[in-house]
């Protein structure tokens, strides 16, 4: 320990004379050492790319300080055009150093002093910024500015960039001096001069202007310098050592400020505890003894927080999390920190808490005359049965597991308390109910069994401190574990619906499992209709199974060869539903003889069918031609709205239904088809009577619209509910007689190309297409018509495939991460289908590349944080954050539902001209992004003034697709609210929407959502080949440089023939005949050094790279502004993260880079 110490003290003044004393001869070397070749200076990082302040793990030796010389680089860079040239505006740039500088002075940004500093280091750092050519008093300043507070030769070069004006600066390091050059100093333009040779010195007695010195005089003059700051800086150490305390130097070597702040840390929770016990005795005296000892322990950990070698960390996780611990807690609840997803929409953990004063009615006031001889307990069971009304009977009677709970009170357990059954009600126990389920129907319970049940969902609460049953999502079971990592209030859980097998439920159960192993008394319960029992018994330790017959009618089964046969449907060879095949024609030739005898001949084509009957199963034989056309010839991936309509209209005309009372459930994918169906059902005159009433039951409805789908119509109206695979399992509408089962469904699937999860549209499961199938006999004998045919549902997968392996991991990741669970790898393996470690290593590799966790640790950033509030893929959700901070949260929720679906423009075969140039009319700022964004705002204007068929008709003539339209508002909107529930909305993003349809978006606006864009997509970037065509009319293809290679932009891209020097932004990257890029943006310099990797600085070359590869003309000064900002941001995240309330709107910090991002056009790029 002492040791250690000693390192971290400054070098005393006699050490320091020697020192100097003994390099003399080193220091008069140090010009002509420059001049050797240095050991592979290109091949080393650039200094930049080092910046830190972190101690490194392993023991290295000492640093060296190594820059690159012009000579290496090949010549002039500017000469290359195709590196753009970074230009700040002068005033900007100014108000830009002052709010940096502000922040610093603010923030008092100081480092750990290093434990190896040294004369030698000293000595070294004094000669590099002399090699730079700064003045000795400049380089004075930067050195204690910044060596004594922790920094390095980088810090100092920093502070000497954004404290020193143009004038002062070297020759590379400020754009001013670069800009006046040629005019001013055109001869210093020669690189003639070796990098490391030093410039002409001053003698700190002379002034500025005499350069005349002789080189003898010059090295004599350096060394007499630095010699100078050396001893001033051992003095300044050993007078603040004298006067700070009087210990003797033995003892203060052993002194370690992190020890002992951390041994007054445990003391101040064993006085904090000690109080607490105080104040439940009502010991005054000893509560205020504690009292004393928590002040007098927080005085001195105040003072050792200020000590230079103090660990800023310990004062984080210590005190902070201190405040955030629950006032009981064990140590096995200390182990689990579910800090998971969002915090707890309500704060009713205070609440509880509160004793509550006793009501009056508790009072009973009787005198001997009236007492007859009850307790007081006996008092209160006559009241309550007198005064309050009487409870309903047990509703569990009625159901099949009734007879399960009547003969037993007690279910078989296993050693693990784990069981595996199908119960509806267990009174007092803690419930889960998935997606709408959580809301609709439990109005009637909440009224039904009082204030015993309740319910809570993300936005909404229902419970109360005498709730014994709750109905909950699975985030609010995660938020709860948050909160409780053991579950201590509850003692049952009931997970239902187990086999949807999200990726949330799968994570739930991990920790379930291990909560049980800490908690005997806990009862797990897993009910479903459709699960493999056997599997997850194995996995909960071979828990018993209860297999309990359900209480359902028998239900008739129609598929679509029976529909077809019964409706009468013809499928038309031009309908939309209908396949298009290549068909053969054969020519014929027909002879046509008049009356006078003469003859005539036709030639004639006709197609030869390349389909029959034949081809079809013989199964189908028995049904008629018409229908076995329609089955060889209609689209199975295309819903058939023309069919769906004609079935609903054959039920009120066959006379098999014709009489049968009950409601009509049509399972349908997603939004935008129960919007095209709820549309057409609308402009249909057969469905204009009252006798249908029409309810779309989806999730982003009001709950009193999804109420609707629960009331029972009149008699003679038939009701006709819309919805998605929510109605299959989560909820049950009591009067649903038919269910009519489109067979599709929307899973989230990964694309490898663009590294992004989607909504794809895909067949459902057998076990799917069951559980659809017995909503129909809930009340009655029940009818399903399916719309596919019985060989199709044959082929079927039994299950759906887990969510966790057929998704990316990113967020999955974040949650694992912000509850401090351990590596994600470990984590992940004990799920109940673990995925593959590759997977997981990908996911990782992305959250670091992006800038969501430490690149040697699973630790989140500030901007992770965030991210794991946001259930959407991490690209996507860096973009929504910084569209909300930079107040475009809506143009950028437009931009983001885009790349979450499919793009609305469409090329119909055979007129991929006509839609090539409907999409050029479109084209916005070279952006594929910004056209489709100019789309939507077009359709949203003509849908606000002209209606319906005006929307139509925009779509029509533009080759939009009006179901991608739609379905891109609906996933906007859930966006939209998302992001706001996250805590991030600000006012301003309110000028984007209103009136924006009939406006256009101005330069700053665009380029403020290209730097947006780039903060999401980065790093799909590459370079652009300019190609220079003699002919001007001539259109070249666009050939861009990626990281991975040489890529074509795709031909449907409005960039498709774009020729120019710079970069561009891309969606995905597919491969067909070629590598092709889809979804391209042309993008400026400022997004990719406020968004992109890591920033490098070739000093010499006036150079800039991001990651390696990606190169811009820049003065140093340009550099070190990029890198403060980017400091900058995250600490405007980490002060967000800490108050989720803080409002943004006129943070200085933000407004100064939105008006850096917007004034680039106009500086020249």
């Amino acid at each position: 320990m002492g040791g250690k110490n000693k390192k971290h003290k400054a070098p005393g003044a006699a050490a320091v004379r020697a020192a100097v004393s003994a390099s003399r001869a080193k220091s008069s070397e140090a010009g002509a050492a420059g001049e050797a070749p240095n050991k592979k200076p290109v091949a080393r990082p650039p200094p930049a790319a080092a910046a830190s302040t972190r101690e490194p793990r392993v023991k290295q030796g000492p640093k060296i300080y190594s820059f690159n010389s012009a000579n290496d680089s090949g010549g002039p860079a500017n000469l290359d055009k195709s590196i753009l040239k970074v230009v700040i505006n002068h005033k900007l740039e100014q108000r830009i150093i002052g709010v940096i500088n502000e922040h610093k002075k603010q923030n008092n940004d100081k480092g750990v002093i290093s434990g190896r500093l040294t004369v030698k280091k000293l000595q070294d750092l004094y000669m590099a910024l002399q090699a730079f050519s700064f003045k000795t008093k400049d380089i004075e300043d930067a050195m204690t500015n910044t060596l004594l507070q922790g920094g390095d030769l980088h810090s100092a070069l920093d502070w000497l960039c954004l404290n020193l004006s143009d004038d002062a600066l070297p020759e590379g390091f400020s754009q001013e001096f670069e800009e006046q050059q040629p005019k001013s100093r055109p001869k210093f333009q020669s690189p003639q001069i070796p990098a490391t040779v030093s410039p002409p010195l001053q003698p700190k007695t002379k002034k500025p202007e005499d350069t005349k010195v002789k080189p003898k005089k010059e090295e004599k003059n350096l060394e007499v310098n630095m010699k100078e700051w050396i001893l001033r800086y051992a003095e300044q150490q050993n007078e603040e050592e004298k006067s700070g305390n009087s210990k003797s130097l033995e003892a203060e070597e052993k002194f370690d400020p992190n020890e002992r702040y951390l041994h007054l840390a445990a003391k101040l929770l064993d006085a904090k505890e000690q109080a607490a016990t105080f104040k439940l005795e009502k010991n005054k005296q000893g509560q205020k003894e504690a009292q004393e000892k928590i002040r007098k322990f927080q005085r001195e950990m105040e003072t050792l927080e200020d000590h230079p070698v103090f660990n800023p960390a310990i004062k984080i996780s210590h005190q902070q999390n201190e405040r955030k611990k629950p006032p009981v807690a064990t140590e096995e609840e200390r182990a689990l920190n579910f800090n998971l997803f969002e915090k707890s929409v309500a704060a009713t953990e205070e609440e509880k808490e509160k004793k509550k004063e006793p009501h009056d009615v508790r009072n009973f006031d009787y005198t001997a005359r009236s007492w007859t001889g009850k307790s007081p307990k006996q008092f209160l069971i006559d009241w309550v049965r007198k005064n309050l009304p009487k409870s309903p009977n047990p509703s569990f009677e009625k159901v099949p597991v009734g007879r399960y709970w009547k003969c037993r009170v007690r279910v078989i357990k296993s050693e693990d308390d784990v069981l595996v059954v199908c119960p509806t009600i267990l009174t007092e126990d803690g419930m889960q109910a998935q997606h709408l389920g959580a809301t609709l129907a439990l109005y009637r319970l909440v009224k039904g069994q009082n204030s015993l049940c309740g319910y809570q969902i993300r936005m909404e609460s229902r419970a109360s401190e005498s709730t014994r049953l709750l109905y909950c999502t699975t985030g609010v079971l995660l938020r709860k574990l948050q909160e409780d990592g053991l579950l201590t209030n509850v003692s049952h859980v009931i997970v239902d619906e187990v086999h949807e097998r999200s990726v949330q439920s799968d994570f739930l159960l991990i920790i379930l499992k291990e909560i049980l192993q800490k908690r005997s008394d806990l009862h797990l319960i897993l009910m479903s209709a459709t699960v493999d029992s056997e599997k997850f018994s194995t996995y909960f330790t071979h828990c018993p199974i209860l297999r309990i017959s359900g209480r359902s009618y028998p239900v008739e089964v129609f598929h679509l060869e029976d529909i077809i046969e019964e409706t009468g449907f013809v499928l038309e060879k031009d309908s939309e539903y209908c396949q298009k095949f290549l068909e053969e024609e054969e020519e014929i030739t027909i002879n046509v003889t008049s009356k006078a005898g003469g003859i005539k001949k036709y030639q004639e084509f006709i197609p030869v069918h390349t389909g029959s009957s034949a081809d079809l199963n013989p199964f189908y034989q028995k049904y008629s031609s018409r229908t076995q056309h329609a089955i060889l010839y209609m689209n199975p991936h295309k819903i058939n709205l023309d069919l769906i309509l004609e079935l609903l209209i054959y039920l009120d005309r066959s006379p098999q239904f014709r009489t049968t009372e009950g409601a009509v459930l049509i399972f349908l994918p997603g939004l935008a088809h129960i919007q095209q169906l709820y549309d057409l059902l609308s402009t249909d005159r057969r469905f204009f009577s009252e006798r249908y009433k029409v309810i779309a039951l989806h999730s982003i409805l009001s709950t009193q619209d999804q109420a609707a789908a629960f009331t029972l119509p009149p008699p003679g109206v038939r009701k006709i509910v819309l919805a998605t695979n929510i109605a299959e399992t989560g909820i049950t509408i009591p009067d649903v007689v038919f269910v009519i089962d489109t067979g599709r469904t929307k899973e989230n699937k990964y694309h490898e190309s663009s590294q992004m999860s989607s909504l794809v549209e895909t067949f459902v499961s057998k076990a799917s297409a069951l559980q659809r199938q017995g909503r129909a006999g809930r009340v009655r004998d029940g009818f399903c018509f399916r719309m596919y045919t019985r060989e199709r549902f044959e082929g079927f997968m039994d299950y759906s495939v887990p969510e966790i392996l057929r998704v990316p991991l990113e967020e999955l990741c974040l949650h694992i991460m912000k509850c401090n669970l351990g590596s994600p790898e470990d984590f992940l393996s004990k799920a109940l289908d673990p995925p593959q470690l590759q997977v997981i290593s990908n996911a990782m590799n992305l959250l670091r590349k992006i800038g969501a966790c430490e690149l040697n640790e699973p630790t989140l950033t500030p901007l992770g944080q965030h991210l794991a509030a946001l259930p959407v893929n991490v690209k996507i959700g860096k973009m929504l954050i910084f569209g909300a901070i930079f107040g475009c949260l809506d143009p950028v929720a437009t931009l983001a539902a885009v790349m979450t679906e499919k793009s609305p423009f469409t090329t119909p075969i055979g007129r991929k001209d006509e839609a090539d140039l409907a999409k050029s009319a479109l084209a916005m700022a070279d952006s594929d992004h910004l056209t489709i964004y100019n789309a939507y705002l077009g359709w949203k204007k003509a849908r606000q003034e002209g209606g319906y068929r005006s929307e139509v008709a925009y779509c029509r003539r533009n080759f939009l697709n009006r179901t991608s339209l739609l379905t891109l508002e609906d996933v906007k909107q859930e966006l939209i609210k998302l992001v706001k529930a996250a805590g991030f909305s600000s006012s301003t993003s309110n000028d984007w929407e209103g009136n924006r349809a009939s406006q256009t978006l101005s330069f700053q606006e665009i380029a403020l959502l290209k730097a947006v864009l780039a903060a999401g997509l980065y790093d799909n970037v590459g370079k652009i080949i300019y190609t220079k065509s003699v002919d001007v009319t001539e259109k070249l293809a666009c050939i861009v440089e990626t990281a991975q290679g040489k890529a074509q932009v795709h031909p449907s891209s409005v960039n498709r023939d774009l020729q120019t020097y710079g970069w561009l932004l891309y969606q995905e990257k597919v491969r067909y005949t070629r590598v092709y890029l889809r979804e391209t943006t042309l993008i400026t310099p400022f997004p990719v050094l406020l968004f992109g990797g890591d920033i490098e600085v070739q000093h010499r070359e006036r150079l800039l790279s991001v990651d390696g590869w990606i190169c811009f003309q820049a003065p140093v000064k340009i550099a070190v502004i990029f890198k403060q900002l980017r400091v900058l941001i995250d600490s405007v995240l980490r002060k967000k993260l800490e108050n989720p309330k803080m409002s943004l709107e006129n943070d200085k910090i933000l407004q100064i880079i939105t008006e850096l991002i917007k004034t680039e056009n106009h500086n020249g790029n």
